[in-house]
């Protein structure tokens, strides 16, 4: 009696609890279950939930596959799907739909315009449709795919993630109708843009967006000069590009609260006022305006209400002039300095931050050249009341500009607790930084490695 019960466990839940519990399966695993029993013939079918990866049809992850045992199950699984969408054991409605696709050279052979994907985009782009993430690889030469317009009017659509992975594979054309009333995440790595207007018109069609993540490779624009990221609900912005053509970028987010931005070259860059900026991630490439420089103002005066920055960047664009005329960094309490070749702008920032109570140099991926450091005048009002700890971060060793900055920050800082220096390589640094005069009673740590090592 007790293993019958043991075996009725499963069998005594309700449909929809079996069907939750298979919706986590890929849909092929989840169809097998059909053969348990009659009444799991439909149980599968109730699940509301596509999820499905190709891999065991491609030859770069099953070398035992021969071409023409390739092309058998790739043609089995895209008769799947379609007997999964359009066949007599349909799923519907349709609200969470996964897919990753690789394609390979059976599909060029077989399938020169994959008119099915777009197809299978279609068919589950409804109003029931709440989930959607789609990815696509490729081996060898094959069109980009354009997207349906229908994907972008499913009204109560949450989460919509759109990934090449090789190259760009996905496209959108003009786009006139957006009505992403629902959408509250967008994710959009290698998505082509035929003009410049699509950005700003899919942004204006989703009226809730809460999360913005994309990644163009290098072809993903076609000539395209500006970058509008305008939304009234937007609260978290990232940003990833790491090679391409050089830009024009403007966010107008007045909710935004996280700011990540990796931008190989821009000619520009402009934010309006965030009264709910929380933290800013800056790391640019290179950046050239009028005259080599971008203006400054400009750049910073929209991120000047953040409580936590990372600014790196390769190369000098700042006129010294204008760092001179840098916004007040009234929230800020964090701030960390990665690449940076002009100490001028450190000395600046740190001057213009009256309330900075953590500082961190990583100098990590720092680019070697002739800096010198120059105390600022007047002393930075953070070193007399708030500035509390101190990490510097060089793997090769410290210059002698950055023994400098160290020595100053020791002898001015009068509320400093604690300084940690990375590596601790050389003894006359230790005792140089031991016997100088101190602002305070400043604990300092010397270590191999961040946040941990010998004290003082």
């Amino acid at each position: 009696m007790m293993m019958d019960e043991e075996q009725d466990r499963i069998g005594n839940l309700s449909d929809d609890v079996l069907a939750h519990i298979l919706s986590f399966l890929e849909l092929r695993d989840a169809f097998k279950t059909m053969i348990l029993s009659k009444r799991w013939e439909k149980v599968w079918t109730l699940t509301h939930s596509i999820n499905l990866n190709n891999k065991s049809c491609v030859r770069r992850f099953d070398q035992r596959l021969s071409l023409d045992k390739e092309i058998r199950r790739r043609t089995t699984f895209i008769n799947f799907i379609n007997g999964v969408l359009f066949g007599d054991n349909m799923i519907f409605p349709v609200k969470a739909f996964t897919l990753s696709y690789y394609f390979g050279y059976a599909d060029f052979i077989r399938y020169r315009h994959s008119p099915y994907l777009i197809k299978w985009v279609d068919a589950v782009s409804t109003n029931d449709l709440e989930k959607f993430y789609f990815s696509i690889s490729i081996d060898c030469t094959f069109p980009a795919l354009n997207m349906p317009p229908t994907l972008l009017q499913c009204q109560n659509l949450v989460t919509l993630s759109l990934e090449s992975i090789n190259r760009v594979l996905i496209c959108f054309d003009v786009l006139e109708t957006v009505c992403l009333l629902s959408l509250k995440y967008l994710r959009l790595v290698k998505v082509r843009f035929e003009e410049e207007n699509t950005l700003k018109n899919l942004l204006s069609g989703c009226p809730v967006l809460e999360e913005l993540c994309m990644e163009p490779g290098d072809t993903c624009f076609k000539s395209i000069p500006h970058f509008y990221f305008i939304s009234p609900s937007l609260k978290i912005l990232r940003w990833k590009r790491e090679e391409g053509f050089r830009g024009y970028f403007v966010v107008k987010a007045p909710k935004l609260q996280h700011l990540h931005f990796v931008e190989h070259s821009m000619l520009g860059f402009s934010m309006s006022v965030s009264p709910s900026l929380v933290s800013v991630v800056m790391e640019i490439g290179s950046s050239f305006g009028h005259h080599g420089h971008i203006s400054v103002k400009k750049l910073f005066q929209g991120i000047s209400n953040a409580q936590k920055l990372e600014w790196s960047t390769h190369h000098t664009f700042m006129a010294k002039v204008e760092l001179d005329n840098l916004p007040e960094f009234c929230n800020l309490t964090h701030l960390k300095i990665g690449s940076c070749q002009d100490l001028y702008f450190v000395s600046s920032i740190v001057q213009h931050s009256p309330y900075l109570k953590h500082l961190i140099f990583d100098k990590d991926h720092f680019i070697s050249g002739p800096m010198t450091w120059r105390p600022p005048v007047p002393v930075p009002p953070c070193l007399i009341s708030h500035l509390e700890t101190v990490e510097i971060i060089a793997p090769e060793g410290q210059t002698s500009y950055e023994i400098e900055l160290i020595l100053y920050l020791l002898h001015m800082g009068k509320v400093l607790k604690k300084m940690v220096v990375t590596p601790f390589s050389c003894m006359d640094l230790r005792r140089k930084l031991w016997e100088a005069p101190k602002a305070s009673e400043c604990k300092i740590v010397f270590s191999d490695f961040p946040a941990g090592g010998t004290s003082r």
